[in-house]
Formats: C-alpha cells, sequence, structure tokens
C-alpha cells in the first residue's frame, strides 16, 4: 500500500451454520483478527482510521472490523439448537485485547450495525431464524459503555425482504434502493437513529446500507444534505476497496466475509493484495 488507505472488514454473526470457517463468521472472526496481528497489521476504530487518514497520519497495515444486523451473537454466548454453544464477537475481542494488552499498537473496536425497529427485529426472527430471540436490544447500553463495541445505524426495518410491511411507501421490499424520498428515508435513518439512541444511551455516529444499497437520492442528495443533522459522519456500502482520502464519506467501501473472502488462504491473500 504506497498511499494512505485502510480496510473495513465485516462479518455477520448470525452466520453460523457449521463448525468450519467457511458456514460459521464467529469462527472466521477469531481467526481472521489473529491474521491481522500475525501480519503486522494494527486494528482499529472507524473513527480514529478517518481521523488518522484526514490527517496524513495513518499508519499502513491499519484495519477497521464492523458486523452487521446487530444479532445476539455480537455480544452474548449462545445454545444453538443444532450446532451447540457458540461464542459472541465481544468475547474474541476482549481476549484478544487481553493477550496483547502490551502492545501499544491495536486499539480494539467493532462498529456493530443494528437494526433498530423492534418489531421488525421480532418478525424476523420468527420468519428468518427459528424464532430462537436472536434480535433483541438490552445489550446495547452496555456495548456502548464497554469501549470495544459501538453501535451503530443499519436501518429502520432494513426494507427487508421477509417482513410483511416495511416503511417503504409501496411496501417495496428486499432492496434498499427503494428507499428514495425524504419521507422514507427519514423513517429508516433518523427514526433508527433516535431509536438506537434512546435505548442504548448514544447516538449513532455512521450508518450501514442494508444489502450494501443506496438510491442515488439517499447517498447523493438526502445524507449529504442532513447527515450531519442527524448525528452520522459517514455511510458505509458492500463495495470491495480499501477506503482512501477521495472516498465518497456517505459510500465508503468494506469488504464482506463470505463473499468477498471464505476462507483463511482468501483472507491471507487479500490481505497480500492490500499490503501492495
Amino acid at each position: 500500500m504506497n498511499s494512505p488507505v485502510f480496510p473495513i472488514l465485516t462479518w455477520h454473526s448470525v452466520n453460523v451454520h457449521s463448525h468450519d470457517y467457511a458456514g460459521n463468521d464467529l469462527l472466521a472472526f477469531e481467526l481472521d483478527i489473529d491474521t491481522l496481528n500475525r501480519r503486522g497489521w494494527t486494528i482499529t476504530s472507524l473513527e480514529d482510521a478517518l481521523d488518522r487518514l484526514a490527517r496524513g497520519e495513518l499508519q499502513p497495515r491499519t484495519a477497521v472490523l464492523t458486523a452487521d444486523d446487530g444479532c445476539l451473537l455480537d455480544w452474548e454466548d449462545f445454545d444453538h439448537p443444532n450446532l451447540g454453544r457458540q461464542g459472541n464477537l465481544q468475547k474474541i475481542l476482549a481476549d484478544f485485547r487481553a493477550r496483547h494488552i502490551a502492545s501499544a499498537r491495536h486499539r480494539v473496536h467493532l462498529s456493530a450495525f443494528v437494526i433498530a425497529s423492534p418489531q421488525a427485529r421480532k418478525e424476523l426472527d420468527q420468519t428468518d431464524y427459528q424464532g430462537l430471540g436472536l434480535w433483541p436490544d438490552h445489550w446495547w447500553h452496555a456495548a456502548n459503555q464497554s469501549g470495544l463495541i459501538s453501535i451503530e445505524n443499519h436501518s429502520w426495518d432494513h426494507n427487508h425482504g421477509s417482513l410483511a410491511r416495511t416503511v417503504q411507501k409501496d411496501n417495496r421490499r428486499g432492496d434498499f434502493r427503494w428507499i428514495a424520498s425524504e419521507s422514507e428515508c427519514r423513517a429508516e435513518i433518523d427514526q433508527a437513529s433516535d431509536f438506537i439512541e434512546h435505548q442504548s444511551g448514544r447516538r449513532p455516529r455512521f450508518f450501514a446500507y442494508p444489502y450494501g444499497q443506496s438510491s442515488d437520492y439517499l447517498r447523493d442528495e438526502y445524507l449529504p444534505r442532513f447527515g450531519a443533522d442527524i448525528g452520522l459522519r459517514a455511510a458505509l456500502s458492500c463495495e470491495p476497496e480499501p477506503v482512501t482520502t477521495s472516498s465518497n464519506p456517505w459510500l465508503l467501501p468494506r469488504f464482506v466475509c463470505g463473499r468477498d473472502w471464505n476462507s483463511p488462504d482468501a483472507f491471507e491473500q487479500l490481505l497480500a493484495d492490500l499490503e501492495r
């Protein structure tokens, strides 16, 4: 990496389908952050990385960790009905920090992007996750107090295709590009930030587009005009590129586990490509 760049890396803790790397994002996350450390990368928060990039102080091999959807496994262990006891991202981060406490290199942190609507989370739990109770919000405040995880905005209802009704005006679901008017944007983003702040004690600083998708209006007009008033600094897509000084703050790119890498070797190759 000859110019100042950093990758934002993304996992989904709800992706627990097997006991191997490709089918378990918890396992992948634990192995991946150890790989980052072994290869000499620095883990830091999104806020810190953006600050350092803007000041021209970003160190080579800096990475940011994020997780999408706000599943309980971001924070608590879970007894999976088919796969047994599963750990959680917070514990993995805490163990990693404890192992490397003597090093000043890492500023261990994860941005967790959560779906705000209690009704949407309850419905998604029933329709897509066997009613396992994976989407509570009781842990949000503790996460924000932990210094390890910050709770960020992943929209009000994700405009999720599995919901019977969303805030999209024509109830067109399954694609966030259909959030394309001011009223829809306020319902999906402003309302979500208000609720997350009330439940977690901290207003979100970042927004992640559901499915990585954004309408032209949301990306090019609404957020540039109103984002700062909502309390947001930037919005994240899922374009597989590193963040640079020329990146659009309302369309920051991210690499996604399972899509952009699906094995330890593939993650090593991704990092090797970024190191060039």
